[in-house]
């Protein structure tokens, strides 16, 4: 789904990934520049501040993200469970990557702060979006799609706590999004 990552998903994902491995105090702006591609003046000419460069990111990571997902939700040329394999691939496959930096937890951290004080509401546009899919798709009825989607949003959460690699979450969330698929079909 890397082809729907637009120029400011990947420079946001990028920064995101310099903050993760530095940590917010000693990522320096000549890291975000090389982070994301620009000069360090044009770094400090958009985001004036560390702390608005900070803000931004996550905010633009965040809403490319759920652009994404939401897209692939409604691709009808792959399988539905191709579809959920990339649905989780974005939502927490990449966090994985994030995570395995020295302060990978603490960005994901704010992150998910981000996520849940957003006026978007993300996760709950999210939980009912998948619950449409869940149901439109014959793997649960419509009064069990809604808890569907929560376990497989929580267990694919417990996976980012438990996988060392992106590999590795990939492989056991598609293990358990075949066995939720298989079970309600």
């Amino acid at each position: 789904m890397s082809e729907l990552l637009d120029k400011h998903g990947q420079m946001a994902r990028n920064i995101l990934t310099a903050f993760a491995e530095s940590g917010f105090k000693k990522t320096s702006m000549e890291g975000i520049a090389q982070a994301s591609g620009i000069s360090r003046q044009s770094v400090y000419k958009r985001f004036k501040t560390k702390a608005n460069c900070y803000e931004w990111t996550i905010d633009t990571y965040l809403s490319n993200m759920y652009r994404r997902i939401f897209s692939t939700l409604n691709n009808n040329e792959l399988s539905p469970e191709a579809v959920l394999d990339n649905v989780f691939d974005i939502l927490i496959g990449e966090a994985v990557e994030i995570i395995q930096n020295t302060n990978g937890a603490q960005v994901l951290n704010d992150v998910l702060k981000a996520t849940h004080t957003s006026e978007e509401d993300w996760p709950l546009r999210f939980k009912s979006r998948l619950a449409d899919f869940i149901e439109k798709n014959g793997y649960a009825s419509s009064e069990k799609a809604s808890g569907v989607a929560f376990a497989l949003i929580s267990a694919g959460k417990g996976l980012l706590l438990e996988e060392a690699s992106r590999e590795s979450f990939h492989k056991d969330m598609k293990l358990i999004i075949k066995s939720v698929c298989t079970q309600n079909t």
